[in-house]
């Protein structure tokens, strides 16, 4: 699937990047091998693979985890003290969605 200005300056714009003529043309490129390099792992049989849930097996390699505890958690105060803006108990963020 070829990739075109159009695209990469839509992927811009979600990402909020403002890129100049020259760096559009690159970033064309660069999703065109990025999307060429997916069409390879796409074309690459998988089907004698046994499924792996986690890439580390057996209890000694295992990801460390520790017991749930309950235990006392932040003051409300502590955690809002370094907030840049906060609202009776809650911190204050700007909107996420236009």
């Amino acid at each position: 699937m070829p990739i075109g200005t159009r695209e990469v300056e839509k992927i811009a714009d979600l990402a909020h990047l403002k890129f100049d003529p020259q760096e559009l043309e690159r970033f064309v490129g660069h999703f065109q091998q990025i999307l060429e390099y997916f069409a390879q792992l796409e074309a690459v049989s998988t089907e004698n693979v046994e499924s792996a849930h986690q890439a580390v097996e057996g209890k000694k390699r295992a990801t460390p985890t520790r017991e749930d505890e309950v235990r006392p958690s932040l003051p409300v105060a502590t955690a809002l003290d370094n907030a840049p803006e906060s609202s009776e108990d809650h911190f204050q963020v700007p909107p996420v969605i236009e």
